[in-house]
């Protein structure tokens, strides 16, 4: 048994599926760099919706702070969007 042949199996699961699937996109967090000067905004996806930079790090003498700025709000707004995709997954299991 497959996959498609389970979820032919549960009552609704294309429409659990697809309001999941939309729930996932709309919702959005945030997560700012320690500094302050970077944050990221990702849905629960994990796709990356907006990134607010601070204008002081875009000068070309601070490229190095930019780089850690990024990858520590980017990181952190990615472990939180997938701790929120596991609670709504869980969340629509149990409506099954």
């Amino acid at each position: 048994m497959n996959k498609e042949d389970l979820l032919k199996m549960i009552p609704d699961a294309d429409r659990i599926k697809d309001s999941l699937e939309k729930n996932l996109k709309k919702n959005k967090l945030s997560a700012t760099s320690k500094n302050g000067m970077v944050t990221a905004v990702i849905n629960y996806q994990q796709e990356i919706t907006d990134l607010v930079i601070d204008n002081r790090l875009l000068d070309p003498t601070k490229a190095g702070a930019l780089k850690a700025s990024l990858v520590e709000a980017l990181n952190q707004a990615i472990k939180s969007s997938r701790n929120k995709m596991l609670e709504e997954t869980a969340r629509a299991i149990k409506l099954i």
